[in-house]
């Protein structure tokens, strides 16, 4: 803001303590949204249980009564007898109410594939006893998963539900888990847990930090006295599988309508938690930083309109204060704005008819060299004359 402005007008000082104070909240953002973007890289989980209920129904199928009485021949609507199973599963109420909203996920999101296998003579069922679901990319997630088949029989049905895990965590192998005291976790932490043993147990080279001396039970799980701890995470892949699945015992009764399991089953899953999700949406969204580059268009064109507002005032000013002078200024700065445009001429027209142009010191020697023109010019058409004019 220039210094005329806050003598003119006081209160434009409150423009310069805004800038000031939008510098400082402009760099606070910036720090809180790199806190915000390293929180997101320390993933912050909550832990829940998910309760899964087992059902099955039946249809169109032959009572024993029925069955027994000859008379009734046609007791059913004509369709094949078939029962629909079903897994459902839905996340109970943490132990601390609380009045924040809490993530909302559905029973497919926790697994990443669902398969039932059925104990059936394959000669009468041809169309197999595997039924398989495996999540894909970008697919709706399911409150459950129902499963229908023909058949007047009760059947057993072996469930196999392997959990998804992000990130990806892995069953530590019997020396492993006993020596880190972990069963199961992801890579980073597994790596995490054998430096923090490696410390505590002080089993770094005194020369070079990077080079591990092993231990009893190191060397039992590498197989080697020392190894570099860039290793480290190549070699424990041989003392890591998949977590085990799931398995749940079904029987498909098709003597009633509908028949539940009497037992549920409750396991622990973890959620991305509130407080996280508000942080991804905060930093993903786009709708504040386009308010924010409109309200900084909306100053742009503000201090546009003061300064447009300065030069008027600047320029009613000078004329106020002396009109002839400000006049023959501005019509010479015009005419020299003119021919610059125009490039006809060197020299200011408008100076020229002002008397104070032919008092300067060039003055007379331009008017010693014109006249000197004009007497060489006048000598030689004399001259001329003489020569065309004489005997011929």
């Amino acid at each position: 803001m220039p210094p005329k402005i806050e003598a003119f007008v006081p209160e434009s000082k409150l423009y310069t303590e805004l800038s000031e104070f939008e510098k400082k909240l402009d760099a606070t953002i910036m720090r809180k949204r790199l806190d915000v973007q390293e929180a997101l890289g320390k993933p912050t989980k909550v832990k829940r249980t998910l309760r899964i209920f087992v059902s099955n129904t039946s249809s169109d199928q032959i009572s024993a009564q029925q069955n027994a009485d000859d008379e009734n021949f046609d007791f059913n609507s004509g369709n094949p007898p078939s029962w629909t199973l079903k897994i459902e599963g839905r996340l109970l109420d943490p132990p601390i109410p609380t009045k924040k909203a809490q993530p909302v996920q559905k029973f497919t999101s926790f697994f990443r594939s669902i398969v039932i296998e059925l104990e059936r003579d394959p000669k009468l069922y041809p169309e197999g006893n595997t039924i398989e679901w495996h999540k894909q990319a970008n697919s709706p997630e399911h409150d459950g998963v129902e499963v229908s088949r023909r058949g007047d029989a009760s059947v057993n049905a072996r469930i196999i539900l392997e959990p998804e895990y992000m990130p990806q965590k892995y069953k530590l192998d019997g020396p492993l888990s006993e020596t880190l005291d972990l069963k199961m976790e992801t890579k980073p932490q597994i790596v995490m847990a054998i430096w923090n043993y490696i410390k505590h147990h002080k089993l770094q080279d005194a020369d070079d930090k990077r080079v591990i001396h092993c231990d009893p039970r190191l060397q039992q799980l590498f197989g080697v006295p020392q190894i570099h701890f860039s290793h480290i995470p190549e070699l424990i892949n041989n003392h890591l599988a998949r977590p085990d699945p799931i398995v749940i015992n079904y029987t498909i009764r098709v003597d009633k309508d509908f028949h539940q399991s009497p037992q549920a089953y409750d396991i622990d899953v973890e959620l991305d938690s509130v407080v996280r999700q508000k942080m991804m949406n905060s930093v993903a969204s786009t709708q504040l930083q386009k308010e924010i580059m409109q309200l900084d268009d909306k100053i742009v064109q503000c201090v546009q309109s003061i300064n447009n507002s300065k030069i008027k005032r600047d320029f009613l000013m000078q004329f106020a204060q002396n009109p002839v002078e400000f006049i023959n200024k501005w019509i010479a700065s015009q005419a020299r704005d003119l021919e610059v445009i125009l490039g006809e001429s060197k020299i200011n027209l408008e100076e020229m008819r002002q008397t104070d142009f032919y008092k300067q010191p060039w003055v007379k020697e331009a008017v010693f060299h014109y006249l000197t023109a004009k007497v060489q010019q006048r000598m030689q058409e004399l001259l001329n004359a003489q020569r065309g004019g004489g005997p011929q």
